[in-house]
């Protein structure tokens, strides 16, 4: 089958043939249809997140199960068509214990792909960037009737991510202020959540005038280009004093500073975007006394999935509007290249 391999950082990925990979009790082997282009994946081409070389990038993941291992076969069938929406974990900690598997204390690594000359080739959390995947069962979830494979790819990560955002790092009550700042995948979904769980105004910052009149379409009511308005005065001028939930969607510690200070007291500033290990400085220390909450999200948890197949089920997000490109499996460098440079929404490499 063929893969995008990862060599080296800041290189273009190759694709190659490699074995196909082993189907366990406990796995599904799923013939993936598309895989989208996240900037988790950009950070790791562009040596922000370390990675074991060679490796396979790639996490947002539909497909159609082509082989159901024993212990799989009361939940799935051969043809299903499924998204994977969860990461490996371990079971046993106190986090998955407590329905909290994002934070997997001891998650293990994806069992390895290998070339055909023997060679490993490990995986970056998922290796979605393949003709095929086997991952374990708990890791799997339908896609609504009606909905693309291409389309559905996105929900396993961009959008379950958002609506964790959203729901449990803001605790969002109706009524509330919001400010989304970068209009990326993360960013749109975390409008169009918003815009359901009745928040209002809904602020949107981005220095692209085309990402601003998406976040309009999601559900944005004010936009704001970074570029020419400074966003904490033009916030604050907005909602006379500052935003109730602030959501940084980049992952750039100057922007998560600034979405803290367009914070009201008493409100809470959420850091969807990772940050990595780089020291993160608070330029503006009166959070404290002003009770602002500083928060962070990690993935989603397998109830989020849930939840969110449901409200796509009902209409009441859009999905398929937020893939705006569509890219052969030959063509996934020019897909990060197109993410890189802001020229895209949300892309997906097709893979059968």
């Amino acid at each position: 089958m063929k893969a995008a391999v990862l060599y080296e950082a800041r290189q273009p990925l190759k694709t190659e043939e490699i074995e196909m990979p082993e189907v366990s009790d406990e796995d599904v082997l799923i013939r993936v249809a598309a895989c989208g282009v996240c900037h988790t994946d950009l950070k790791v081409v562009e040596g922000k997140s370390s990675f074991i070389s060679p490796t396979i990038l790639g996490h947002e993941v539909s497909g159609i199960i082509e082989q159901v291992g024993n212990r799989q076969r009361a939940l799935f069938k051969i043809g299903d068509r499924v998204i994977i929406g969860m990461r490996y974990k371990c079971g046993s900690c106190r986090y998955c214990l407590a329905g909290r598997e994002n934070l997997c204390a001891r998650r293990p690594a994806p069992p390895p792909f290998k070339k055909n000359d023997g060679t490993v080739i490990t995986r970056w959390n998922v290796g979605g960037f393949a003709e095929y995947l086997a991952v374990p069962g708990y890791m799997v979830f339908p896609v609504p009737d009606g909905l693309s494979l291409d389309e559905s790819s996105v929900i396993g990560c961009r959008v379950t991510t958002a609506y964790n955002a959203v729901k449990h790092g803001a605790e969002l009550e109706p009524g509330d202020s919001a400010l989304v700042v970068g209009c990326g995948g993360i960013g749109l979904n975390t409008i169009q959540f918003l815009r359901c769980f009745g928040a209002y105004p809904i602020i949107a910052v981005d220095i692209i005038d085309a990402k601003l009149e998406a976040a309009r379409k999601f559900g944005a009511s004010h936009t704001i280009n970074a570029n020419k308005d400074d966003l904490v005065e033009a916030t604050k001028s907005i909602t006379d004093g500052g935003v109730d939930k602030a959501f940084e969607a980049i992952g750039n510690t100057k922007t998560a500073d600034l979405a803290i200070s367009a914070t009201r007291p008493g409100g809470t500033a959420v850091i969807i975007g990772g940050l990595g290990r780089r020291p993160f400085t608070i330029t503006d220390g009166r959070f404290a006394m002003n009770e602002i909450r500083v928060t962070g999200v990690s993935s989603r948890r397998a109830n989020d999935i849930h939840e969110v197949l449901r409200m796509i089920a009902q209409k009441r997000i859009d999905v398929g509007g937020l893939v705006s490109k569509r890219y052969r499996f030959e063509e996934i460098n020019e897909a990060l290249n197109d993410l890189e440079n802001g020229r895209i929404l949300m892309g997906v490499s097709l893979w059968n």
